[in-house]
């Protein structure tokens, strides 16, 4: 009985894995040229996109390391969801994208659960939460640019 109950579970964290509206992944940015795929938002390196195909809204990380490829952060079926992450994924990862390497999906994974969880924590709190420090050497660079 214990041993079904295991199989049980590791089938439900498997299909939630590949069911989750969250999970990063990474896409060709190729797929979002036409196609029914129309961008309604950019700020920096993220970009919102409605899918009509998908019935879907889809917000990707350009990474300019792999510039035919993006990090698809979330696919929403509600537009209400997309507008209300969307600005705070704008906002928070910044600071990330701007100071790490951040081409794979594992990579941005933990940050963006961190951020969803925390929804009100600033940059810097999902920094120390994520170990993600030597990105708090962002703000610096920006306050440092301002006052030259």
């Amino acid at each position: 009985m214990q041993f079904l109950r295991g199989v049980m579970e590791t089938v439900s964290a498997v299909s939630n894995l590949f069911s989750n509206p969250y999970r990063v992944r990474e896409v060709q940015l190729s797929e979002y040229s036409g196609g029914g795929k129309v961008k309604l938002k950019e700020e920096g390196r993220m970009v919102l996109y409605k899918n009509t195909p998908c019935q879907s809204w889809d917000c990707l990380l350009k990474c300019p390391d792999t510039p035919t490829v993006a990090l698809r952060l979330f696919q929403v079926n509600s537009e209400e969801d997309a507008m209300n992450w969307f600005p705070q994924y704008a906002l928070k990862l910044r600071p990330f994208y701007e100071t790490l390497p951040l081409a794979k999906p594992e990579a941005v994974q933990p940050i963006v659960d961190c951020l969803r969880k925390h929804a009100d924590w600033s940059a810097a709190h999902i920094a120390v939460d994520t170990g993600l420090r030597e990105c708090l050497k962002h703000n610096f660079h920006v306050i440092t640019k301002e006052w030259l």
